[in-house]
């Protein structure tokens, strides 16, 4: 019995013995294989936080450009021009058009102003509620106590300034709720008086902030900082924007370590005992070459930058965490579980490696999506010069597809270069490390095509060390396209396409002169439309617009082609024959237009009518001018609205006689 018990003994301090040391192999083995591909895992996360960190800085800087381009270009027009050296009621109601049309082309302005060298608005106008806003002279402000201001007025004729990322002051106080803003400035000089102004846009922050937290997801959380370590977006709300209130930088005071070493470099990782932090620096002003402050001889782009940190704590970590799950607890606890704790292991591994290559996948899949939206071409090569990705607008510049572009030599097949592969700038990037920019390249399309386009290239390096080119245009027609329009904007009504009021005043006074000199009549016809307030009380806004339009289509075909329809604004209208052979044929045509306006106008909201009164002024040779004649047509068409409406009434000027119908 005593030998049975020591075998049992035996057994069981053997049993113990043999399970403590397959205990110990396998906790080495777990331990030294759940470690290598804890550091794997780590390694991939941060390569793919890198990568949305690439992302994000990319799409940072896109805003800068195109509202430094836009802003020189307005200040580069005549009739800033004119305005900042005449400051004349005419060209600031110009200068205001066009504010109005930049505003509303671009909804992401959210202010235009002209101030003058002492730092008083003299124009300004703000993009609410879906459309821009002309500030009223008594409620202008003067700037001059303002930053960005004093930086301003230091530049040179042409150069751009870009104030820093803050919050919008109006009459001293911070606006609530906030809007962060970050402003453009562009001094203008006029040589020949010595006067000086500026135009300052201001664009709204909440687009970047935006951008920043779509590409930035929200697993992690994820910061943009200034340079001085203040928070502009992070996951807490209340310790964002202290700069702006005589705070201390929250970032900095939170993480004192991480930061010390954010600050020291452009991009890397940091590990402090509270987690990771990836981040990467942002220079938006490098593409544009503007200047962020007064000293503009010794300030440079590169002064002004932002990071963006990525902090991922420690328990979200690959690593420790593997041994709180059960199914390993209970692996540590029977020799014969080894294999199955092992296999389950392998296959949680690959799990993990399967999730970060999705979310891998998914970013760039993202990062798809948003270059597709992008306004300008992109695309990017890799060393040899070898198309590897097409955004959609590239395709339609280049007339490419992203498959017929892919895999081959870009040089050779869409930029068009004297001097062949060897002196391309685009590919000279990667040797140089510097942006090239040019303001009028040209490219080939597919078919054989050249087009002129403006570009950027920029040397692309990732983790691996491998080099490559990413290059963003545009074609430079579409800007002129553009130009033209806001061109044609200033002399067309917008809503029907008819002439404005300034064009009439160019034509009046032609006829208004070829009368005088060839002794021939013209008559001038002021038309107001009747009940048109009633149609937009029934049937809304957008029933009269659709109204005015065919209102605006039927008189242009009562009248001749050498004849001119004016739309003075609202439901009024001008028509202007140069030739008139008797009065009794404007009459004719009077009445014409009265029958032909009255039809019914099927709107899609029902059937309108409307009437209209006009009033008439045929001017006889000479002794008269194109304001009197106006005058004389505009009491003529009361004459006819008090004689009971939707009829005619004409005045001989100077004044003879008068007929009524």
């Amino acid at each position: 019995m005593l030998d049975s018990r020591s075998q049992h003994q035996g057994f069981i301090k053997s049993a113990l013995a043999t399970g403590l040391i397959c205990t110990f192999i396998f906790t080495l083995v777990v331990y030294g294989v759940a470690q290598y591909r804890a550091n794997q895992q780590v390694e991939l996360l941060k390569a793919q936080e890198n990568a949305k960190v690439q992302l994000t800085k990319w799409l940072l800087t896109q805003g800068f450009d195109y509202a430094a381009s836009d802003l020189q270009a307005i200040a580069q027009l005549p009739v800033t021009r004119l305005y900042n050296r005449t400051r004349s009621p005419e060209y600031k109601r110009q200068l205001e058009k066009i504010f109005s049309v930049q505003l509303e082309q671009k909804p992401t302005y959210s202010q235009l102003r002209f101030l003058d060298s002492g730092g008083v608005e003299l124009v300004r106008l703000d993009y609410m509620y879906g459309r821009s806003l002309v500030t009223q002279d008594h409620e202008l402000q003067s700037k001059a106590g303002r930053y960005y201001f004093k930086n301003i007025r230091a530049l040179a004729d042409g150069e751009v300034y870009v104030s820093p990322l803050d919050l919008n002051v109006e009459k001293g106080l911070i606006d609530v709720p906030y809007l962060p803003t970050l402003r453009f400035g562009v001094p203008v000089l006029d040589q020949s008086t010595g006067k000086g102004g500026m135009v300052v846009l201001n664009v709204g922050g909440e687009l970047l902030l935006d951008t920043f937290r779509l590409s930035m997801t929200n697993v992690y959380d994820a910061f943009l900082l200034n340079s001085e370590g203040h928070i502009l977006h992070g996951p807490d709300s209340d310790q964002e924007w202290g700069f702006m209130f005589g705070l201390p930088p929250a970032f900095k005071r939170e993480y004192p370590e991480a930061w010390e070493k954010i600050m020291k470099a452009d991009k890397g990782n940091v590990y402090t005992p509270a987690g990771l932090f990836l981040f990467e620096t942002v220079y938006p002003l490098e593409r544009i070459g503007a200047l962020p402050a007064v000293n503009a001889g010794e300030d440079k782009a590169e002064s002004y930058y932002w990071k963006t940190v990525t902090f991922i704590p420690n328990n979200a970590l690959p690593g420790l965490n593997f041994y709180r799950q059960p199914l390993l607890v209970v692996g540590y606890l029977g020799g014969l579980l080894l294999l199955l704790t092992l296999v389950f292991y392998l296959r949680f591994s690959q799990f993990k490696r399967k999730q970060l290559r999705r979310e891998i996948a998914q970013q760039a899949r993202r990062f798809g999506e948003i270059s597709s939206v992008l306004g300008e071409g992109l695309i990017v090569m890799n060393r040899a010069g070898i198309v590897t990705y097409v955004n959609p607008e590239a395709e339609h510049i280049l007339g490419w597809s992203a498959a017929e572009l892919e895999t081959q030599n870009g040089h050779q097949v869409f930029h068009v270069h004297a001097e062949g592969e060897a002196g391309c700038p685009i590919l000279n990037v990667m040797k140089t490390g510097k942006i090239y920019r040019s303001k009028e390249d040209t490219f080939r399309r597919k078919d054989g095509a050249h087009i002129s386009v403006s570009l950027n290239a920029a040397p692309l390096n990732d983790e691996t060390g491998d080099e490559g080119v990413v290059v963003s245009f545009q074609d430079f027609t579409e800007i002129k396209d553009y130009q033209n329009k806001i061109h044609t904007l200033a002399y067309q009504d917008s809503l029907t396409g008819l002439p404005n009021r300034r064009v009439l005043e160019d034509r009046l006074q032609h006829a208004a002169d070829m009368s005088e000199r060839h002794g021939r009549l013209l008559a001038l016809m002021f038309l107001d439309l009747d009940h048109f307030k009633e149609v937009n009380d029934r049937y809304g806004h957008d029933a009269g617009d659709l109204l005015l339009k065919e209102v605006a289509v039927r008189l242009i075909h009562c009248v001749r082609k050498t004849d001119t329809v004016i739309r003075m604004g609202g439901d009024e209208f001008i028509i202007l024959l140069a030739e008139v052979s008797a009065p009794e044929s404007v009459s004719l045509v009077a009445e014409k237009i009265i029958q032909t306006v009255g039809k019914p106008i099927l709107l899609p909201e029902g059937e309108a009518r409307v009437g209209v009164s006009i009033g008439i002024a045929v001017a006889y040779g000479k002794g008269f001018t194109s304001e009197s004649i106006m005058q004389s047509a505009d009491a003529a068409m009361y004459d006819a609205k008090r004689a009971g409406k939707n009829r005619f009434f004409i005045r001989e000027h100077p004044p003879k006689a008068s007929k009524n119908s």
